[in-house]
């Protein structure tokens, strides 16, 4: 098991078809600030949709969320419930809470089967768009990741090619990211590491404020199963546009085949 797989752990406390109540021990070593790292409750609110999730056809495809507040260290509630279960597609809601009982993060997650009339594509996948070119991982220097970086960085290995943070360039970063112990990937952990890399938003500027994440929607298009363990994902960010202090930021992950296998769009508050 991998230390992410041990900090998203989920111990189930009551499960149906339609609904599923897990307790989960948010532990110290993740943090983000105050709280822990975002991918953390990414991965918590999707583990809990892929356990309670009856159907094993339908994969996890989309997830939205919000972090409210603060996650902190100690013991939290996950709570996952069918929204709706149609013929080929199931909508999950997903509620993160306290020991006070207060909901500090939740969302929804989209599973789904394959959709009939994509039999063509299937087995590869299919998108217009092509990975930037970039060096390859093992030609970019590893970025070191004590402080003052956040502490759960510690469990990441950073390759920046371009856009470092604080340095007045243009709002856009690329680089090389993996977890340092390397592994088998699936739904959770591909889905949180998109979180992973600093805010572009930070890279245009010269001095350091406070940002923070408020909304996360992102799209899971490759099979996890068919990335090579422990390899390293092409990082790509950018603005795509700013106004009174909420930045949209646009992120993506690329398998070293040039597949496009994680979408993300962050709305980032500034100050």
């Amino acid at each position: 098991m991998t230390a992410f797989d041990e900090a998203t752990t989920l111990v189930a406390v009551e499960q149906t078809s339609q609904s599923a109540t897990f307790v989960w021990d948010v532990p110290d070593g993740w943090q983000q600030g105050r709280g822990a790292w975002g991918g953390l409750a990414v991965g918590a609110i999707v583990g809990a949709v892929v356990r309670a999730e009856p159907d094993p056809s339908r994969s996890v495809r989309s997830v939205s969320m919000q972090i409210s507040a603060p996650v902190l260290v100690g013991r939290h509630q996950v709570v996952a419930s069918a929204i709706r279960v149609g013929r080929g597609m199931s909508t999950w809601e997903v509620s993160v809470t306290d020991a006070d009982g207060a909901r500090v993060s939740g969302g929804t997650v989209i599973t789904g089967s394959a959709r009939s009339g994509s039999a063509e594509r299937a087995e590869s996948g299919w998108s217009p768009l092509r990975m930037p070119e970039v060096p390859p991982a093992d030609h970019v220097p590893a970025l070191p990741t004590g402080p003052p970086f956040p502490t759960f960085t510690q469990h990441c290995e950073y390759r920046v090619s371009s856009g470092l943070p604080l340095q007045g360039g243009e709002g856009e970063t690329l680089g090389w990211i993996s977890y340092r112990d390397a592994p088998t990937w699936a739904d959770v952990p591909l889905l949180a590491l998109v979180d992973a890399w600093y805010t572009v938003t930070l890279v245009p500027l010269a001095d350091l404020v406070p940002v923070g994440t408020v909304t996360f929607t992102a799209n899971l298009l490759v099979d996890p199963r068919t990335i090579e363990p422990g390899a390293p994902l092409l990082h790509h960010g950018l603005i795509t546009a700013s106004r009174d202090g909420y930045v949209s930021e646009l992120r993506r992950l690329w398998t070293p085949d040039g597949r496009l296998a994680v979408e993300n769009l962050q709305t980032v508050v500034v100050g």
